[in-house]
């Protein structure tokens, strides 16, 4: 089949070739457009988000470096308190309370199981000493301890002059067996600083009197916190 154009020539569409030229100006105009769009983009957007983001991570540094320091000085103070709180510990655990053992020594020497005799401590001083003059008890034990010397004048006084040696010696074996004794952490036996007496009967009052110096020795085994934990 043949296709017959009757339209005049000024009528017919004609088929235009491109201009090989221009359209290579027109693509390498696109072409150069483009790295120009890509840095005015980077440019208007990216370097501004970027500067923001960079300003908030230092303000964040800044923040959790003064966080830091914050918490290295809190640390310090809690050193600080421990040492503190570990001294005062230190310094309670040392600390021996007299009134109840002198409370528990006067029911002693009052107490009723003196059969035939009394006893009455005319003198007594309390003085720190050192843990050498302790017994062997104090010398196996270990750690840190408090030794004070129990240094007392005892009179007994008994109704026959022919026991007095019986009186001694009853008066020792009830003070080692007594709460007084066994309670308050005294050291060795009662008569390990008995050096003798002399009795001496009283006419005026019709009784033996045997007078004494006994010297105990009291220890305090001081456990602190940091000995406890182990540390």
């Amino acid at each position: 089949m043949i296709l017959i154009n009757l339209l005049p020539p000024e009528l017919r569409k004609t088929r235009r070739q491109v201009d090989p030229v221009l359209a290579g100006w027109i693509a390498a105009m696109v072409i150069s457009l483009v790295p120009i769009g890509a840095m005015v983009w980077v440019k208007q957007v990216r370097l501004p988000n970027a500067a923001r983001v960079a300003e908030e991570r230092q303000e964040e540094l800044q923040r959790r470096t003064a966080e830091a320091e914050q918490v290295e000085q809190e640390r310090g103070q809690i050193a600080e308190f421990e040492k503190h709180r570990e001294m005062i510990i230190s310094l309670l655990a040392q600390k021996v309370f007299w009134a109840h053992t002198l409370d528990d020594f006067i029911n002693h020497l009052i107490s009723p199981n003196w059969q035939g005799f009394e006893v009455s401590c005319t003198d007594l001083q309390i003085l720190p000493t050192s843990t050498t003059s302790a017994g062997s008890r104090a010398a196996k034990a270990g750690g840190n301890q408090k030794a004070f010397s129990f240094r007392g004048r005892f009179k007994l006084l008994g109704e026959d002059k022919s026991k007095a040696g019986d009186y001694i010696n009853a008066f020792f074996s009830r003070t080692e067996a007594s709460p007084f004794w066994k309670v308050q952490g005294f050291e060795d036996k009662p008569e390990r600083t008995y050096r003798g007496d002399q009795p001496e009967w009283r006419k005026d009052i019709d009784r033996v009197a045997v007078d004494f110096t006994l010297e105990w020795v009291r220890v305090k085994n001081v456990v602190t916190a940091s000995a406890k934990a182990g540390r």
